[in-house]
């Protein structure tokens, strides 16, 4: 059984790596399957830090318009505080590295076929990993953003002494770059996700479940419009039914064999 398994696996890798390497416009929406990959606590499920702690409430974009001071000065309170879900996630993350997955996307926006990476992540490895057309639907974790007039600063280089932080280009109030709880994903972000997915034929869905909105509307309209979806997950998901391809394993390890097919295919 394990022989012909591997049979076909091998199949449908070269089958996948045709339609890629084929494509005109490959997109790919990355969740967070792949930073768990790269030692990134998920949120939700069995290992989940909100599963153990309960979500916090400095969530919620609510609670920031009230208060952004005090908001504000709770956050850094609990970025220093132990056993907090906060710190642990920060922690986590600023030690957080790419993983092969992160670099066999870039390699393939390298070779001109993945157009766009968006990704549900806000923990920048895929620009770690030296992605250049990263969308990033829920922000970015390493900056700051104006709510009036969208500028972005990043967070290191700004100083908290004085609070609310006020945006030196219009006086707005600045907030993380991580979309709250309740926030509405920037309007410019959302139109490049949507213009992407208008324009695509190849779909990679890697680690993503397909059920936090907006993004898990992006892959059912890409399939609408007659795109190839092509998912690589360590389990199943709600997607898997529409999809062409399903690889399940790690994107870490499926990801740089697909890119190595491609890249046999491409010169032949």
């Amino acid at each position: 059984a394990m022989h012909s398994q591997c049979i076909q696996f091998k199949n449908q890798l070269c089958s996948a790596a045709k339609i890629i390497a084929n494509s005109h416009y490959t997109i790919a929406l990355a969740g967070a399957g792949l930073s768990v990959e790269s030692g990134i606590p998920p949120y939700r499920g069995p290992d989940g830090l909100w599963t153990k702690y309960g979500e916090p409430s400095l969530l919620s974009f609510d609670e920031f318009k009230r208060n952004p001071t005090a908001w504000w000065e709770n956050r850094l309170l609990a970025e220093a505080q132990y056993e907090n879900p906060i710190r642990e996630m920060k922690l986590a993350l600023d030690r957080a590295r790419p993983n092969p997955g992160h670099y066999s996307l870039k390699e393939l926006e390298d070779l001109s076929l993945v157009k766009h990476t968006i990704t549900q992540n806000v923990d920048n490895l895929h620009i770690m990993a030296g992605s250049k057309s990263t969308l990033e639907i829920h922000g970015n974790r390493t900056l700051l953003r104006c709510l009036s007039c969208g500028a972005k600063e990043k967070r290191y280089e700004i100083s908290f002494e004085t609070l609310p932080l006020i945006c030196k280009y219009c006086d707005g109030i600045i907030k993380m770059d991580t979309v709250m709880f309740g926030e509405p994903i920037p309007k410019d972000t959302l139109m490049q996700c949507m213009n992407a997915v208008d324009s695509c034929d190849c779909m990679l869905l890697i680690g993503t479940s397909g059920t936090v909105n907006p993004a898990a509307q992006l892959p059912s309209r890409a399939h609408e419009i007659g795109a190839i979806l092509i998912e690589i997950n360590t389990e199943e998901t709600p997607l898997s039914s529409i999809c062409h391809s399903v690889f399940t394993g790690k994107s870490g390890v499926v990801l740089p064999l697909l890119v190595e097919q491609i890249r046999m295919i491409l010169e032949t």
